[in-house]
């Protein structure tokens, strides 16, 4: 009955509700400890784990509704018609799809390498490179032991970390004799979009700075056009590969002097 008042539902849906969340395993239903008549609900762990998920966009939600009535007047009539206007421009899923989209842009944390955060380093890189090439044994040992093939010889790994998830990663690669490699720069798919490649290129190029760096320099393959735009904007340029590449699908070799 408190639910019901609470919400404005009837009674008897609240019972199916909360029977439907029961089954799901969204809440637990048990004898309330001080009074027998009465029922506990509550958020079971998968609840609150789903609850702390969809607010985020419960809140995107309510900011797009917030824009869309920001210049609403007391006439209902005519705020009706401005909305069916502004749905016919937009739909409203896709005003909500721009403002999550914004809202995660300036979300995106960019964090120093922790040995916590190894893993995520390794597959990462692994889901991208087996999406378009091989893993190559160059990649296992780097990717395998990071701290030892690129933190210990004076390079960096950071991560990138979006509503608590680490969705990418780059790397720093001291090149004894030559300068610095920018590496295995990797965004999962799903957090494509973001800008978070770019946010993680101009923070391994800051690093190199404060490493007294000449000169960064990276290898990639030409399939992958929107990585060689990155660069480009990123202010790499093409050019003569020094030396022969430990990597099979290398085919452009760019560089950034600092």
């Amino acid at each position: 009955m408190e639910i019901s008042e609470k919400i404005g539902i009837s009674h008897p849906y609240v019972i199916k509700l909360v029977k439907e969340l029961q089954r799901a395993g969204l809440v637990t239903n048990t004898t309330n400890s001080n009074d027998a008549r009465k029922r506990s609900i509550e958020l079971s762990t998968d609840g609150r784990k789903l609850l702390n998920s969809i607010t985020p966009i419960w809140n995107d939600i309510h900011s797009t509704i917030e824009d869309l009535l920001r210049d609403s007047n007391n006439s209902l009539y005519s705020n009706l018609i401005a909305l069916e206007n502004s749905f016919t421009e937009e739909s409203f899923l896709n005003r909500v799809f721009t403002t999550r989209k914004q809202r995660l842009l300036e979300e995106v944390e960019i964090l120093p390498y922790n040995p916590s955060l190894k893993e995520h380093f390794k597959t990462l890189n692994i889901e991208w490179l087996e999406k378009y090439f091989t893993v190559e044994p160059i990649d296992v040992k780097v990717l395998s032991e990071p701290e030892e093939n690129i933190i210990k010889p004076g390079g960096a790994i950071v991560f990138a970390r979006v509503e608590g998830k680490i969705v990418g990663t780059c790397a720093l690669k001291k090149k004894e004799g030559y300068g610095y490699e920018l590496t295995k720069m990797a965004v999962t798919e799903s957090a494509q979009g973001l800008q978070i490649g770019k946010k993680l290129g101009l923070e391994i190029i800051s690093i190199a700075k404060t490493k007294k760096a000449k000169l960064v320099f990276l290898e990639s393959n030409r399939i992958l056009t929107p990585a060689i735009a990155l660069y480009r904007n990123l202010g790499f340029i093409e050019g003569i590969t020094p030396w022969e590449s430990d990597y099979q699908r290398s085919n452009i070799y760019m560089e950034l002097k600092l």
